[in-house]
């Protein structure tokens, strides 16, 4: 298992505002393949700021989500007590220690946050948490940089890895689909959503600074620099400092 305390701590500010939602079609494949009726509850594991938990709510009764991190927490807390919700709770705790005091759910849900953890350990919980004829939802959206085959995504890295050295990306020995179908899941659907968004420069410096690799905190007074940096290259690119980012939502579902 990846350690993963204190990993996004004061990245959540950047994650809220620019990590850019899930698709409403894949919110709505969800709860399609998934049959929600808006009975039973939910757990979102890995929830950060609610950026899955809080679109997936209004199909469940009550809603959970868990973090490790206190700054994600805070931020998820705050928009439910701007929004007047009620029916959320959200628990500091890493997924790997879910227990019966939980209850038990009619879903539980990852997103963007299944590869950080210890995925045998967690699958095997999660089936033990669910109602029989439950789901498991794995959903992500992948990296703002793609495959790097765009220019401005190959100037953006170009960038990090000058002033990230260490960014490097962490690559799965083992796809989820694969851990899932060796597991006591059943019924495994996939799929993926394509759509675009536009990007401005601000947003592109806020993505990097929602990551676990490009933090705000790890420049320190530095920042200001690889800011400007980044921003004369983008503009090197395209004057008007607006791109398109090619968005990918991907979902892997099983059953119990």
């Amino acid at each position: 298992m990846m350690q993963t305390q204190g990993l996004y701590d004061g990245a959540a500010y950047y994650y809220l505002k620019y990590r850019g939602q899930y698709s409403d079609r894949l919110i709505q494949t969800l709860a399609s393949k998934c049959r929600l009726d808006g009975k039973g509850r939910l757990l979102d594991l890995g929830c950060g700021t609610g950026k899955l938990t809080f679109p997936m709510a209004k199909y469940f009764d009550d809603t959970v989500g868990i973090d490790v991190s206190s700054d994600m927490l805070q931020s998820a807390r705050s928009q439910c007590e701007l929004l007047d919700i009620h029916k959320m709770k959200w628990l500091q705790m890493p997924s790997e220690q879910m227990n019966p005091k939980l209850g038990s759910f009619r879903m539980i849900t990852a997103g963007d946050a299944f590869h950080w953890m210890d995925r045998e350990l967690v699958l095997k919980l999660s089936y033990d948490r669910l109602e029989p004829g439950g789901a498991l939802a794995l959903v992500g959206q992948g990296h703002m940089l793609g495959d790097r085959s765009l220019d401005w995504q190959q100037a953006v890295q170009q960038v990090i890895d000058k002033w990230f050295p260490n960014s490097g990306h962490r690559k799965l020995s083992v796809r989820h689909e694969q851990l899932l179908a060796q597991s006591s899941f059943h019924s495994l659907v996939t799929g993926q959503i394509h759509s675009e968004r536009k990007r401005d420069i601000p947003s592109v410096i806020g993505y990097l600074y929602s990551t676990s690799t490009c933090r705000k905190t790890m420049l320190g007074t530095d920042a200001p620099d690889f800011e400007k940096e980044l921003y004369d290259k983008l503009k090197s690119i395209d004057p008007s400092g607006i791109f398109t980012e090619s968005v990918t939502d991907y979902y892997i579902i099983a059953f119990k």
